[in-house]
């Protein structure tokens, strides 16, 4: 199965930058924008939230899926006229509650540059079984297929029915960046964005553009990993951040304490982000590297094609894809490694762990707002 139906994003601020070009871009969990077009954020389902009030719609098309379909080809597109840059898609998508924070974050997987949920119906009164989850699109983007494979990654039968809207396009860097703020992630250590001084000039700064990959520090999954980082590296570990996303996590290993760290991930623009990130953070290629994968695992090239080779393996992703590529996870680590996976609610925990039992021991659970993060060391007996 591709690994792009598996690596975790959420979206942020996209800066165009160069790096890594070592592969080409496959349908993307992640898809970069250029600075003058969009910035986004991501939020819990359990808040209610709008991302910005939007204006000046220029059509409005409906669609309401009736199979069980995932290969649908039907297209929406924007109206293919010059302004076609100048617009975006805000789709509407009703859903159960209980599958709406899965399903937002894979809509991220899949092509969405949003997700933002609210627990209210349009009417504005309490609904508790359904929801609707506001997502923007690119103007171009296959809204069909995206959200058909969205529902398909996450184990649901039937496409959602939605709604979807073509808008002008929006200063999103300025909104977002208004919004990004230093998150303390614990005393002593903060995530700060690029264009903010450092709160505290003496603790330990992270200084994030996470563009639009996943970890800009204030996500509960992001906080559960690095705390989990913090207080497990003693120095001189080999770190490998399975989906690295913002390359958050790898940065953080070796301002812990970790002698090299290795960030992978399906996605170039991610690869981007990462090697943006390094540069902030005064990582150079002797301690950090970041590489790009092919979309099929079990493909890597370069420093992932050998196994029992980390000391700590860090995979903050989707449930999904921590369950299918679990031994695939597992063997970059040394015997005695420690794994730490995250990305899951806290009801999906007894998942992870019946499949991880298998490959890890003393396996534990550290839980934030709804989210989890388990973690284990590999078995020397495998």
């Amino acid at each position: 199965m591709a690994a792009s139906h598996f690596f975790k994003h959420l979206t942020c601020t996209a800066i165009p930058r160069r790096l890594f070009n070592t592969h080409s871009s496959s349908f993307s969990p992640l898809t970069l924008l250029t600075a003058q077009l969009h910035t986004t954020v991501t939020v819990n389902c359990k808040q209610r939230h709008q991302i910005l009030t939007l204006t000046n719609p220029i059509s409005v098309i409906t669609h309401f899926n009736k199979t069980n379909s995932y290969t649908n080809s039907s297209r929406l597109y924007a109206s293919t006229t010059n302004e076609a840059t100048d617009t975006y898609l805000s789709v509407r998508i009703h859903c159960h509650i209980n599958v709406a924070d899965e399903l937002s974050e894979a809509l991220l997987c899949f092509g969405a540059y949003s997700a933002s949920m609210d627990e209210e119906d349009e009417d504005g009164c309490e609904n508790t079984d359904q929801t609707y989850i506001e997502s923007i699109f690119p103007n171009s983007s296959d809204v069909v297929k995206c959200i058909s494979q969205a529902a398909h990654s996450i184990g649901l039968k039937e496409t959602p029915r939605y709604e979807a809207n073509v808008y002008e396009k929006y200063d999103w860097i300025k909104k977002y960046q208004e919004s990004f703020q230093p998150v303390e992630v614990t005393k002593g250590f903060w995530v700060v964005p690029e264009w903010i001084t450092p709160p505290d000039p003496e603790a330990t700064n992270i200084i994030l553009n996470p563009g639009l990959a996943f970890g800009a520090g204030d996500h509960p999954t992001t906080k559960l990993c690095l705390l989990l980082l913090k207080g497990s590296i003693k120095g001189g570990e080999r770190i490998l951040d399975y989906g690295t996303g913002s390359g958050v996590l790898a940065i953080a290993a070796l301002k812990f304490g970790a002698e090299f760290s290795v960030g992978v991930d399906i996605d170039p623009q991610a690869i981007e982000t990462a090697h943006l990130n390094a540069t902030l953070n005064n990582m150079g290629s002797d301690k950090m590297e970041l590489h790009l994968v092919t979309e099929e695992v079990g493909q890597e090239q370069g420093l992932l094609s050998g196994t029992e080779k980390y000391d700590f393996i860090i995979a903050n992703i989707l449930l999904n894809p921590l369950l299918e590529l679990a031994d695939h996870i597992v063997c970059y680590a040394k015997p005695g490694a420690i794994v730490g996976l995250s990305g899951i609610l806290s009801e999906q925990v007894p998942q992870i762990i019946d499949r991880y039992s298998k490959l890890l021991e003393d396996i534990s659970t550290s839980k934030m707002d709804g989210w989890a993060c388990v973690s284990g060391k590999k078995k020397r007996n495998l």
